[in-house]
């Protein structure tokens, strides 16, 4: 294991990974465990959700290639169903199928061979901040709020919502110019990409799920509207973005 001091140790952070290669997960889990995680390894979906019914983890590692379902409509239905953070772990670097990922709601997306040590620091980043979004409390007089580093909204009546970096990038962009509608060309064009229809359709999916886990997470609705072939806007009155 090519250690680095400030990584190995007690990390505290419950690990699931999903791959369907016998040897390489039982590498990884292995490397895992000597780097201090508490990690469980899985050849497919259903004995991760299996798993995930014994004991949650902070963060779930997926491979895309799995036999059955694949780590694409895995990872859709964690981001909808369970609070995590999920890193896609994959042997297909394609940048379409790293754009699928990135805005479905994966946190990461980390190419094989994948050198250890980054996959660590990964797994540390993100479980820190998550845990940071858990503490984040929001002010008693405000609306929705989106947090200092833009990681977490939080409704009016104090619950937290963990976003995805796309999610992240969307709701930056538009608490910008609260009460505006930006276009659509505009917010693609924020999440990295050109607007065409592939990116367009993408957009709406981005939406959809946004929309779908704040529902899940409270009876509050986002004020989040929507204009027909023009863009979407954040309703001024209720939403308070910090500098």
């Amino acid at each position: 294991m090519s250690e680095s001091p400030d990584l190995v140790g007690n990390h505290d952070i419950a690990v699931c990974l999903v791959e369907d290669d016998n040897d390489l997960r039982e590498e990884v889990v292995q490397t895992l465990l000597e780097y201090g995680f508490d990690v469980r390894g899985f050849p497919g979906s259903r004995e991760l959700y299996f798993g995930l019914l014994q004991q949650p983890c902070d963060v779930a590692i997926l491979d895309v290639g799995l036999p059955g379902e694949d780590g694409f409509s895995v990872m859709e239905k964690l981001r909808t169903t369970a609070s995590m953070g999920i890193i896609m772990f994959t042997a297909r670097g394609q940048m379409t199928d790293r754009v699928r990922a990135l805005m479905g709601g994966a946190d990461a997306y980390l190419v094989k061979p994948v050198d250890m040590v980054e996959l660590v620091a990964t797994i540390v980043s993100l479980a820190r901040r998550l845990r940071a979004a858990e503490k984040l409390q929001p002010e008693r007089d405000s609306g929705w709020r989106i947090s200092d580093d833009g990681w977490l909204l939080s409704t009016p009546s104090g619950v937290n919502i963990s976003l995805s970096g796309a999610e992240r990038s969307f709701l930056q962009v538009l608490a910008q110019h609260l009460g505006i509608t930006v276009s659509r060309e505009a917010l693609i064009k924020a999440l990295g990409h050109h607007a065409d229809d592939v990116f367009s359709n993408r957009l709406d999916m981005l939406v959809s799920r946004l929309r779908r886990k704040v529902a899940q997470a409270t009876d509050e609705k986002l004020p989040l509207h929507s204009v027909r072939g023009i863009g979407f806007s954040l309703h001024a009155s209720v939403v308070t973005a910090k500098p």
